[in-house]
């Protein structure tokens, strides 16, 4: 059987998915683009990925193991291949499997969130043609009986965009994590967020890790009476900002962080 699904390739998702497969006995035989080929198996399968440099795929099929090639899926940049394993043998079910690369899995992502975004664009410009020639032919022959029928098509290929704005929005919150594990944010639109500090007796130090990770701090200016504010370019929302602060800041400092459409708050003086 095929399964359609937009997932990063060697990411997390995916291979929680495949093994929820594996568990209902359906074993990932291949892969085209976004469509998972499947067959069933007797035995359960645990299933792996990794990526693996194209020097070492030729070398794959020629040791005997305990693991299987299931499918291969090329990468143009960078030039690797993601190779899909899976094993039967009862003592490999419950091992630990570690994450990817992190930076490959960023240039995956950004490569399958592009095809999603084509993909969105070619479905309405279609669509639009399709649904717009339809409502054109029952509108000059009159038969105003094809509405309903035009009404359902318009309905699913609604649905159906809005399914995929919903994958691509998904592949974005991933990839923007991915952003900040790997502190890359080359071509990334980075949107400033505001970051107020109150009770601060030294300003904070950015350069930490935790801190770093969130993107790019400027220290604004600060008040006598120990208000600091920032503003930080970042992908990081409002809660995930406060509690990457926690650490750094005592129980009775208080911090705001308004959008990067906000204004600073009342009383704010430098």
């Amino acid at each position: 059987m095929w399964r359609h699904r937009f997932l990063i390739k060697g990411s997390e998702q995916e291979l929680a998915w495949l093994n929820a497969q594996a568990n209902r006995r359906y074993l990932l035989t291949a892969i085209r683009g976004n469509w998972y080929q499947f067959k069933k198996v007797a035995t359960r399968y645990r299933i792996f990925s990794e990526y693996v440099p194209q020097a070492v795929v030729a070398d794959l099929n020629k040791h005997n193991s305990a693991f299987k090639v299931l499918a291969k899926v090329q990468v143009q940049e960078p030039d690797i291949q993601i190779v899909y394993t899976g094993s039967d043998q009862p003592a490999l079910q419950q091992t630990t499997v570690t994450s990817g690369n992190p930076k490959v899995r960023l240039q995956v992502a950004l490569h399958l969130r592009d095809q999603a975004m084509n993909t969105i664009n070619v479905s309405l410009y279609a669509g639009v043609f399709v649904w717009g020639l339809f409502l054109i032919l029952i509108l000059r022959q009159g038969n105003t009986d094809l509405m309903g029928v035009w009404m359902l098509f318009l309905l699913i290929g609604i649905l159906a965009v809005l399914g995929l704005y919903r994958t691509a929005n998904n592949l974005q919150k991933q990839i923007s994590q991915l952003r900040r594990d790997t502190e890359q944010y080359d071509g990334a639109w980075l949107p400033t967020m505001h970051v107020f500090v109150k009770g601060l007796s030294a300003e904070l130090d950015t350069e930490v890790p935790t801190l770093k990770s969130l993107g790019r701090w400027t220290l604004v200016g600060h008040s006598k009476q120990g208000l600091y504010w920032y503003d930080l370019q970042t992908l990081a929302t409002t809660s995930e900002i406060k509690q990457a602060l926690q650490p750094f800041v005592s129980t009775d400092t208080s911090v705001d962080v308004l959008s990067w459409l906000g204004l600073a708050p009342v009383g704010w003086f430098v």
